[in-house]
């Protein structure tokens, strides 16, 4: 349904999918639409009041999502950060960008470990096309803001479409949450002029919206990654005191999860998205801005590696099984929330979407046919589920990482899901509609079905042409 910005009905769906009745508005087409997208590190699919997290508030996510569409079938193309952000970047599956886990050196086999795995590029490679370089072609301007953890030097923002970097490089996460961050006079454009206590999502939300006024006169795209709530969990005094408060007034013990400092952390991304939507609204340009917030993967729900477990495991994923790191729902599964200007809004949809559709839908709302084979634009679901074709999703996470998960890959086709486990070479067959927690396994019980789905999956990997894990010839015996 290309285009459909300039024909949207003036009467859209009524309920979309297990969704909430929704307004219907008069309509005029948005000219070059300016397009703001807000992407969260390491926050958990039900970590927001409107998921239906009950101690964490975030008015303002809330909001958004009554304002627009909250998609509750939405993933992350990885359940790592690195990965995930290769294909919101390009469109493309991680596996076609050579970016399967998270850059931080290829690390060797352990000899505890039954498996060698494949090697990554430790950066974005030049030769893609993101959707910034895509977008400028088309007579935007492209802002980036915050976490890159695609490379550095050369492989940064600046040098993949942006025209203007902040806070943008190899780094993963801050040293700490209050100034300087990171290492002193490594990142200027933030450190200069900033001072002791100052919070880094705040000064980010600064940038963010100094970039948006500066560019109010232009089609501009603004891509604000935040840090948080990435480990160090730290978040600002005055919230975590405010949590911690009402944990005791809850009557659970404090250590409860989500913990205290992770809910500060959360409710302070929430309030900087106010902030950034009252700009967006107090300078006019509600009306023509199109605004998407998501999450990289899932939330963290164990101890963080040493010199970062302080306050973790900081939340949990219930319903879903596991979380950050893993091919099940938990770590997969994320936020994700539309405001289209025009469209249906209040709406809620079970409808699937991944990661990956991000460039094509911004190609779509700006008229651009390219065929795009792994990412399919997410417009045509704010007209009703009728209109959008089932979903067959692939992830391939052949590593080991540091939240306890094995090499695997996993496949959803409808409803259903297969997860593939190299060491032991089994699958894992589970059906979401039932089964959201991953808790019946069906593998046994369903053998045609697990040899149907193997199949496409083997087909999908084959075609990207995957690399897959190996034996580890130093193995001793271990995990």
């Amino acid at each position: 349904m290309r285009y459909l910005l300039y024909t949207l009905l003036t009467a859209l769906l009524l309920s979309c999918g297990n969704g909430e009745a929704t307004q219907t508005t008069e309509t005029t087409p948005l000219q070059n639409p300016n397009f703001i997208i807000i992407v969260a590190d390491d926050l958990g699919w039900n970590d927001l009041s409107s998921y239906g997290n009950t101690f964490t508030e975030t008015p303002n996510l809330d909001r958004l999502a009554r304002q627009g569409v909250r998609f509750t079938s939405a993933y992350a193309a990885a359940p790592l950060c690195s990965a995930s952000r290769s294909s919101l970047m390009t469109g493309l599956n991680p596996v076609q960008t050579n970016i399967t886990e998270h850059i931080h050196g290829n690390q060797p086999a352990r000899p505890d470990q039954r498996l060698t795995t494949p090697f990554i590029d430790q950066k974005l490679q030049l030769h893609f096309t993101t959707f910034a370089e895509a977008l400028k072609g088309h007579g935007y301007a492209t802002g980036f803001i915050g976490k890159w953890h695609l490379g550095g030097g050369e492989y940064a923002p600046q040098h993949q479409g942006f025209d203007v970097n902040i806070a943008g490089g190899y780094e993963g996460l801050p040293n700490t949450y209050f100034y300087p961050w990171f290492r002193p006079g490594s990142k200027p454009e933030i450190q200069d002029g900033a001072g002791e206590g100052d919070y880094l999502t705040d000064v980010l939300t600064d940038k963010a919206i100094d970039y948006v006024t500066a560019e109010q006169d232009t089609s501009f795209v603004l891509y604000l990654a935040y840090y948080s709530p990435h480990v160090p969990i730290e978040g600002p005094e005055d919230l975590v005191e405010k949590y911690r408060q009402k944990r005791i007034a809850s009557g659970q013990d404090t250590s409860a999860l989500p913990n205290f400092h992770y809910a500060a952390m959360v409710e302070s991304i929430d309030q900087n998205v106010g902030r950034l939507l009252t700009t967006v609204d107090s300078l006019g340009l509600a009306n023509n801005t199109v605004m998407l917030f998501t999450s990289d993967n899932g939330g963290l729900h164990v101890p963080s590696i040493p010199g970062f477990d302080k306050h973790t495991p900081p939340m949990k994923n219930d319903p879903l099984r596991e979380g950050k790191g893993y091919t099940y729902e938990g770590g997969m599964r994320v936020p994700f929330i539309v405001r289209w200007p025009g469209a249906a809004a209040g709406v809620v949809t079970d409808q699937p979407v991944i990661g990956t559709d991000l460039f094509a839908t911004l190609m779509d709302a700006v008229g651009d046919t390219t065929d795009l084979a792994y990412s399919n634009s997410i417009v045509p679901a704010l007209t009703g589920p009728q209109d959008y074709p089932e979903r067959t999703m692939v992830w391939h996470n052949p590593h080991y990482n540091h939240q306890g998960h094995h090499p695997s890959s996993a496949i959803r086709r409808g409803d259903w899901k297969l997860i593939h486990f190299y060491e032991t070479d089994t699958y894992e067959l589970y059906d979401l509609a039932d089964d959201l927690g991953e808790h019946d396994d069906l593998a046994t019980a369903q053998p045609e079905r697990v040899n149907e789905l193997r199949q496409v999956l083997d087909g999908a990997l084959k075609r990207m042409e995957a690399q897959f894990p190996s034996p580890n010839p130093a193995y001793t015996g271990g995990e």
